[in-house]
């Protein structure tokens, strides 16, 4: 039991800097006077007479006003201004004042006593400290050189004793109540800014530059910091004006928990999810249970919750803020606290409370050195603050059109205020609008200067992603991540950026360390989501495909119902990239029922959209279509321009697949025109490339030429290395058909450097088929299969049946030309039946055509007779000229050796078609279907007895394909011009 506090005694006592004269009633630092007030005066006075003693609350109160009932926020307010008098900071040399949560203060400063005869002499501190755990338990006794985090058994202690915290420095600055104010609604909409404008990008304010410790070489652990969730402040007014404050009192006190970052706060994006997905009603306090489930979802050791209600509501002039703390992992109510103030004074309460709440958990209290960072971080006016926050209220409901309307209020009124012009940023970017989203990230970016330096990193990462500036954005991303290492929001975006900037491998490793995280943090289903597109972005669907499932089942395990959607719908489309109609179908369906059951339109007309996209490729067009227009009514409701684009693009491709032209050349000319507009230069020049494929299949080869270079152009320029590596794909296949066979190399070497260098599997695949193409024209045969049996292993591998039965059908091609006959039908034949259950009739048709030659080859006419008459079935509603092309020649192949050597009306109508193609292929610049129409055409001669034109005209053939590198023409047309038919004698 503690003696009862003396009088002040008349002396003088020395520590650090300070010398504190009871006599004179003053205290100096280095010769210069501090000016305080006289209770704050006399609380100092106490805490010094009994260095290295517990005082309570009750004690001081007593001592301080002994016949008046004062409530304990005054003595804290002593106390907090003592210590910033002081400048505490974490160091015991810079410690002066610890306190004992839920009990008292103690000062641990190295005291000087100086007698009035000027002798000093030191103040020995006790041998042994007390150290009170928690009232209900008996007090523990340990030496000095004893570090908290060595008790016996840490765990059955205050859950803050469980781990050592990090150091924070606290350095001393003078704030008058007025400044508090401000600057604690500053600390709120900051952290509103932060981690409620998007789908997880920000987390709470973490002020110290880093908290692992070296294990081994090579390898960092984060220490785990404890963890605070805020779960809402009730606002029992019944009014509607209010609606508002209960989430931003909740942030403001999350703030005031997370600064210093001793504790690990919950971001308010999360606590608001987790509210409405475990429907938890607005209360101050919950049950054990209700408190595991929390703890598990969000992985908090602390829960905080409260309400705030007029005590008078006519004139609102005193209003009551109960706030409750509670152990998650126990149940126990650690602490309660009630405060109470006027309206004027609303932050100023809040700021109160959350002081206590500090100091309840043992958490020093909150420097004053980034003051002006703090004001720079808010706006002056509550009507500006008042729309800044409810912007960020619909955008964590799924209201990025209305967001955007009270952010662009927001900055209106103050056009200086830089997260403002952040939040319009993302605001613009969730509805599409690209260049209104980079000059307000702009804005923000120009304005951070007086921002903290986390602020000032965040909006810089920001901006430079609006500007596709992705290496830039990874660095920024790198340095936060580095700054606060257990910051799994940061982790997460560097991810992703990595991802988006065609860094997969890179994003691979970052996930890696993400799962080295403390256990609750480590095991958030979003890292195997973010995992997932990491894979799906190196074309690894199967990968991908395993982790969404993961993603789905950890976070429905936890209650994370719109985690589950996004997971559930990224898994949909791996299985539809898979070929999986069924799975994707099942999976896209639950999706769309869980957006829509959280609200979230624009995530349920993705899901749509998704997989109305997939039916479409697998042949279902009306599912495909009804899907795509389903999502484009929703994206054009709720103003998303990007998910308008992309749905009419979705429809397009329905439309090109089916050989609708004309429709899908209007759709695509439809979504160009909404890029342009919203300034999406990235899909602008997608749709450019989408345009130049019609253009393609239309026989328009320098118009498509001019179009696919000027999307790659644009994706140079963007510095998307993905989609400039398809753009160089697409360029190179247009070279080839237009007879520039090294050119058509040259850009699918280019391409395939850029694809391997990133990990993208699929398109490494592309660019591998495309290269065997060209090499085959070349009569190159061998590096021909090579290349097509290494696009063929990549696509097993990675699960795409329909590209690897195209592959299949490559390769069924070269051992045709290489009179391995038997294999060549057998092979057609497979490949057939896989893309007939993939339902794509163009490469049916195109497995028919390669059928009928290997039949026919075999001098199996009938079935080679049967199966280009189902070629010519499956192309019929396909105007794709090369596929057209390719159909009459076989046919023509076909009835040439139907016809007999006098034949001579079906002689002329052959070559009345083949004819035909030669004429459209050089007027649309297709060179190679040119030299194959005239070996026909040399081949029919023969057949038709007119030897000597069949052999002049396949000897000029011959020079010609030879001069161009046709290599493998070249030597058909020789052989053909040196074997005469049969039946010619």
């Amino acid at each position: 039991m503690n003696s009862p506090i003396p009088s002040p005694l008349k002396e003088m006592f020395a520590f650090g800097p300070f010398r504190l004269d009871t006599a004179r009633h003053t205290l100096d630092r280095d010769g210069k006077t501090i000016p305080l007030p006289p209770k704050a005066f006399e609380v100092l006075v106490l805490l010094v007479q009994r260095n290295g003693e517990l005082l309570t609350k009750g004690e001081l109160l007593n001592a301080l006003w002994p016949d008046t009932f004062v409530e304990e926020n005054n003595l804290t307010q002593y106390v907090s201004m003592l210590r910033k008098l002081l400048g505490e900071g974490a160091t015991e040399e810079q410690k002066y004042i610890e306190t004992v949560p839920r009990l008292g203060y103690r000062f641990v400063g190295k005291v000087q006593v100086i007698p009035r005869d000027g002798e000093p002499q030191l103040w020995a501190a006790q041998k042994k400290t007390k150290v009170v755990i928690r009232e209900e338990e008996e007090e523990e006794e340990f030496d000095d050189a004893t570090e908290a985090g060595e008790l016996a058994d840490p765990a059955k202690h205050f859950p803050l004793a469980r781990n050592e915290l990090p150091e924070v420095p606290h350095a001393a600055t003078d704030r008058s109540a007025a400044s508090k104010i401000w600057v604690g609604w500053r600390i709120l909409l900051a952290i509103l800014a932060l981690a409620g404008v998007a789908a997880p990008f920000f987390a709470v304010r973490a002020r110290w530059p880093g908290n692992a410790t070296r294990t081994s070489p090579g390898e960092a652990v984060i220490k785990p910091r404890h963890s605070v969730a805020v779960l809402g402040v009730k606002s029992l007014s019944g009014r509607k004006e209010d609606d508002w404050l209960p989430a931003a009192l909740a942030e403001m006190l999350s703030t005031e928990l997370a600064a210093g970052g001793q504790l690990r706060v919950v971001p308010g994006e999360d606590t608001s999810r987790a509210k409405a997905e475990m429907q938890l009603p607005d209360a101050a306090g919950f049950s054990g249970g209700t408190l595991s489930q929390i703890r598990n979802r969000l992985g908090s050791d602390v829960v905080v919750s409260g309400s705030m209600v007029d005590l008078n509501r006519t004139s609102r002039k005193q209003i009551r803020l109960d706030l409750r703390v509670q152990d998650a992992v126990t149940g126990e109510t650690l602490a309660s606290i009630a405060q109470t103030g006027t309206a004027d004074d609303l932050f100023l309460l809040v700021s109160r409370a959350g002081a206590q709440l500090r100091e309840s958990l043992g958490v020093p209290i909150v420097s004053g050195t980034e003051e002006s960072e703090l004001q720079a971080a808010l706006p002056s006016t509550p009507e500006a603050a008042r729309l800044y926050s409810e912007g960020l209220l619909r955008l964590r409901s799924y209201d990025a059109l209305a967001a955007q309307k009270l952010f662009s209020k927001t900055v209106s009124l103050e056009p200086s205020f830089a997260l403002g012009h952040s939040a319009l940023a993302r605001a613009w970017f969730a509805l599409g609008y690209d260049e209104r989203a980079k000059l307000a990230a702009k804005r923000a970016f120009d304005l951070s200067e007086n921002l903290s330096r986390e602020d000032r990193l965040a909006i810089a990462a920001q901006y430079r992603e609006t500007l596709h500036d992705w290496d830039k954005a990874v660095e920024t991303y790198q340095e936060l991540s580095r700054l606060f290492p257990d910051n799994l929001e940061y982790g997460l975006r560097l991810a992703d950026t990595q991802t988006s900037a065609g860094k997969g491998r890179d994003s691979l490793r970052t996930i890696e360390r993400l799962r080295k995280l403390p256990p609750l943090v480590s095991r958030d289903p979003r890292i195997d989501l973010a995992e997932a597109t990491a894979y799906e972005s190196l074309g690894d669907f199967e990968q991908d495909k395993q982790l969404t499932e993961r993603s789905a089942k950890s976070a429905e395990l936890i209650g994370e119902r719109m985690v589950v959607a996004r997971a559930t719908a990224r898994e949909g489309w791996a299985y539809g990239r898979l070929g999986q109609k069924e799975d994707a179908t099942a999976a896209l369906e639950k999706a769309q029922e869980l957006f829509a059951a959280g609200g979230d339109e624009q995530g349920m007309a993705s899901a749509l959209r998704t997989g109305g996209t997939i039916f479409g490729e697998m042949g279902d067009y009306a599912r495909g279509t009804k899907d795509c227009e389903r999502a484009l009514a929703i994206f054009e409701r709720v103003g998303d321009r990007r998910g308008t684009a992309l749905s009419l693009n979705s429809l397009a491709i329905i439309h090109y697949e089916r050989g609708e032209f004309n429709a899908a050349k209007a759709l695509y000319e439809r979504v160009l025109e909404i890029q342009r507009e919203v300034g999406s230069k990235t899909n602008t020049a997608g749709a450019l490339g989408n345009i130049a494929n019609v253009a393609d299949a239309e026989g328009n080869l320098a118009e498509a030429l001019k179009l696919n270079e000027e999307s790659l152009a644009i994706f140079r320029e963007t510095g998307d290395q993905r989609a400039t590596g398809t753009a160089l794909g697409n360029v190179a296949v247009l070279l080839c058909e237009m007879g520039n066979l090294e050119g058509a190399k040259a850009k699918y070497a280019e391409s395939l450097a850029i694809k391997e260098k990133i990990g993208y599997q699929r398109g490494i695949a592309y660019d591998l088929s495309g290269l065997g193409d060209v090499l085959r024209a070349q009569g190159d045969l061998i590096a021909a299969r090579q290349k097509q049996e290494e696009a063929l292993k990549i696509r097993t591998r990675i699960g795409e049946k329909h590209n690897a039965a195209s592959s299949a059908l490559y390769l069924a091609q070269l051992n045709l030309d290489e009179g391995k006959l038997e294999e060549a039908e057998k092979g057609a034949r497979q490949a057939f039946e896989e893309l007939q259950n993939e339902k794509s009739a163009a490469d049916e048709a195109m497995a028919q055509v390669i059928l009928s030659e290997a039949l026919l080859a075999q001098r199996k006419v009938s079935e080679a007779q049967s199966a280009v008459d189902q070629a010519e079935k499956l192309a019929r509603k396909n105007t794709s000229l090369p596929l057209q092309f390719e159909v009459v020649l076989a046919s023509s192949r076909v009835a040439m050796a139907n016809s007999g050597k006098d034949s001579s009306r079906h002689t002329a109508e052959n070559r009345l078609k083949v004819e035909s193609v030669l004429t459209q292929a050089k007027r649309c610049g297709y060179l190679e279907y040119q030299y194959r129409s005239r070996l026909l055409l040399g081949e029919i001669d023969l057949h038709s007895g007119n030897t000597l034109q069949g052999q002049t005209e396949l000897g000029v053939l011959e020079r010609d394909a030879s001069a161009h590198g046709f290599g493998l023409i070249a030597r058909r047309a020789s052989a053909a011009r040196n074997t005469l038919p049969a039946h010619n004698g």
